[in-house]
């Protein structure tokens, strides 16, 4: 193992990704319900932090189905991403599916972005996006890395009709595009090209993400990370 490989892997492993990489200004929050079969059954919430050189992103999931009022499965994920010029610094997630536990660390250096994750340990040469939020620079990218196990998956886009969709009782029309490949959902852009929803089915069962706030323009602080 090259030794620069072995150093970033230990740092990895030892959870030193650092939590204080720049100094920062204040936050801005998206909050999203999520909805399987036409209940809300848990929340996504998105912190945003413009920092003094990047962008930090920190997603909060916890997804609690019920079943006859039992509670027949949880997820829930943690993570922390830092974002330099649209290109991913570092990321550190952990999330819970059925009780099982998964994690994903990861660095940058240079053009390599070494992960340590819970299915797939390797370098990622290409430029890539995340799976916690989906800013509309990620269509254009043909991997994006699982933030649940590390896993890069690759993935095609679609562009749908646009769509009318209510919100607060207005009308408001949304661009839609369709994922596939390793990965298959929809995802649904507002005016400002901020990610307000999207839609995929777990088992049988249609699900969906439905922003309750439309009041901060993410993808502004996007453009400008």
């Amino acid at each position: 193992m090259k030794r620069r490989y072995f150093l970033i892997s230990s740092i990895l492993s030892l959870g030193f990704v650092s939590q204080r990489v720049f100094s920062s200004t204040a936050k801005t929050s998206l909050s999203f319900d999520v909805v399987l079969n036409d209940e809300i059954v848990g929340y996504s919430n998105l912190t945003h932090r413009k920092l003094k050189n990047g962008l930090e992103v920190v997603v909060d999931v916890e997804i609690v189905p019920k079943f006859l009022g039992l509670k027949f499965m949880k997820y829930t994920l943690k993570n922390r991403e830092v974002w330099k010029n649209k290109e991913l610094i570092s990321i550190d997630a952990n999330s819970s599916w059925f009780g099982k536990k998964y994690f994903v660390k990861g660095l940058r250096e240079g053009s390599d972005f070494f992960v340590q994750g819970s299915a797939f340990s390797g370098i990622i040469k290409d430029k890539f996006s995340t799976t916690s939020y989906f800013t509309p620079d990620f269509l254009k990218r043909r991997v994006w890395l699982s933030t649940q196990d590390g896993t890069p998956l690759e993935i095609k886009t679609r562009k749908l009709k646009n769509k009318k969709i209510l919100f607060n009782d207005k009308s408001y029309s949304v661009r839609e595009w369709e994922i596939s490949g390793d990965l298959e959902l929809t995802l649904q852009y507002d005016e400002h090209n901020n990610w307000v929803g999207s839609s995929f089915t777990v088992g049988n069962y249609p699900a969906h993400f439905t922003l309750n706030d439309r009041k901060n323009n993410i993808h502004k602080l996007w453009k400008n990370s």
